[in-house]
């Protein structure tokens, strides 16, 4: 999950037709995955070596971070916006 989230960032960045094919497919995957049952409802468990070390909480917490990381960036980091700055 970690190393997901920091893709994800990359990706977002780099922008364009990779992450055009990047977000959906780790969107659907995470959505995909999410618990519906119970009082894990709503989380994620991977069992890997840092899933286990981190836990349930662990884990939603990368989960969610990844699914809201391009509603973190103001859009003055776009190419566009650098462009006709100057």
């Amino acid at each position: 999950m970690y190393w997901n989230y920091y893709a994800t960032q990359v990706m977002h960045h780099f922008g364009g037709e990779p992450w055009q094919r990047w977000n959906p497919a780790m969107r659907d995957r995470l959505v995909a995955t999410q618990s519906d049952q119970g009082h894990e409802a709503g989380s994620w468990y991977f069992p890997d070596k840092y899933g286990d070390a981190g836990g349930r909480l662990y884990n939603t917490a990368m989960a969610v971070m990844i699914l809201e990381v391009y509603y973190r960036y103001l859009p003055l980091y776009r190419e566009e916006a650098v462009r006709d700055a100057f």
